[in-house]
């Protein structure tokens, strides 16, 4: 390939070529090894030390993959020669229509179509001209050459090369770059559909949720019984705030209320398995090889958590002028069956049993007490917390009375 095939900036729609696409020693690894990497940070830094292998004086690369997340856009992997991890970000929704993105050279393979663009930072290159390309030279970067990944579906992403080398990249490099882009493309593409594959599920049923159906736990009425806390909580007055309030301020007061409790969920190690309209059921397995009082721990320590997400979420409202959020939780602990319910076209991966119905039938007493959370005997022994009995009481669909405790 000439070298004038890519001039400084920009580089048209079409790229011209001495010669067809040709195999190198770093395909043929991509082809034979490379595939067998399944996170595309280590593969970016496997496939950039093969390049180096090669005698490539590569000195930076990067790879910027899209993503489908509710937060997330695109996830960026970058690797440099003299370090010893690959850095990995997040761009958010609606970076690609800010000046950062839009005057970077990564724009041009995607947003404008160019099949290459290089800039011969140690030649041409005017200070100021593009942000990434000041940094990149203040490093000690002499040369820059970003390459479309285009997949299936016609849509592109960007992989891109720095030397520090005092003569640049020369002809042959350039060409190793554009043969070996199509190869990489095939396995970002394969990890992209694989990470959003991950995403959805996490996001739609839970981590574990997912994990479990990823790995082939997709037969309607495919279920195990584990044991578990049970966490069942409930926004106070929700239909009297909703009837008050615009759909869209509706919508984000949910979000922002489960927000508070699931960051807590999560990190104490629950799951949280669905909303239910304003509710939240939420689940802390019992693992292999702990006794039941960590998971009730667990619980307990995501209720503090939650809680305290709540109440500074209430300053803010109260500050706004806005309604005061209320809501109550029940914690239990028992055996439930763990799995896929549904029809045989629609699915949901939740639990069930007597253990459910009990935590979903003590959580209204709340309103009558005012105490939360409220705890069954169970979950009350085996919380390793002082406790006292609220009351005994009777609960719709149970069998028996069920003594209630809190916190002392």
């Amino acid at each position: 390939m000439p070298d004038t095939a890519l001039p400084d900036m920009p580089v048209g729609p079409t790229l011209e070529a001495s010669a067809g696409w040709t195999a190198s020693p770093t395909i043929e690894w991509l082809i034979l090894e490379g595939w067998k990497i399944q996170s595309t940070a280590e593969l970016l830094r496997q496939f950039s030390e093969n390049l180096l292998a090669q005698g490539i004086p590569l000195w930076r690369s990067f790879c910027l993959v899209p993503v489908l997340h509710p937060l997330y856009v695109g996830q960026g992997h970058r690797w440099f020669r003299d370090r010893d991890e690959v850095w990995t970000g997040f761009g958010e929704h609606g970076v690609r229509e800010t000046p950062a993105f839009l005057n970077n050279p990564i724009s041009g393979v995607m947003k404008d179509g160019y099949d290459a663009v290089r800039i011969r930072i140690n030649r041409s290159y005017i200070p100021g001209t593009y942000t990434l390309i000041d940094e990149i030279q203040a490093d000690g970067g002499t040369d820059y050459l970003v390459v479309p990944l285009s997949f299936a579906n016609g849509e592109r992403t960007a992989l891109s090369f720095a030397t520090d080398d005092p003569d640049g990249f020369t002809a042959e490099h350039l060409k190793v770059f554009t043969d070996v882009a199509p190869v990489m493309a095939r396995l970002v593409e394969r990890e992209a559909l694989r990470k959003t594959a991950e995403t959805l599920l996490d996001t739609y049923v839970g981590r574990d949720a997912g994990h479990r159906i990823l790995n082939g736990q997709i037969r309607r009425g495919s279920s195990e019984t584990i044991y578990a806390a049970i966490w069942y909580s409930d926004l106070r007055h929700f239909t009297d705030i909703s009837a008050t309030l615009p759909r869209d301020e509706t919508v984000e007061m949910l979000n922002t209320y489960f927000e508070a409790q699931t960051a807590g969920i999560e990190a104490a190690g629950g799951q949280v398995l669905k909303f239910i309209g304003d509710g939240l059921m939420a689940i802390f397995p019992v693992r292999e090889g702990d006794t039941p009082d960590v998971a009730c721990i667990a619980a307990l320590t995501a209720y503090e958590q939650a809680d305290q997400a709540v109440r500074a979420l209430n300053d803010e409202r109260r500050n706004q002028g806005l309604t005061v959020l209320d809501y109550g939780v029940a914690l239990h602990l028992g055996e439930v069956s763990y799995g896929n319910i549904g029809s045989a076209t629609r699915m949901d991966f939740t639990v069930i049993g007597p253990a459910v119905n009990l935590a979903f039938r003590m959580e209204p007493l709340e309103r009558e007490t005012g105490i939360r959370p409220l705890m069954s005997d169970v979950f009350a022994r085996e919380s390793r917390r002082p406790v006292e009995p609220v009351g005994t009481y009777p609960l719709k669909g149970i069998a028996h009375p069920q003594t209630i405790y809190k916190l002392t």
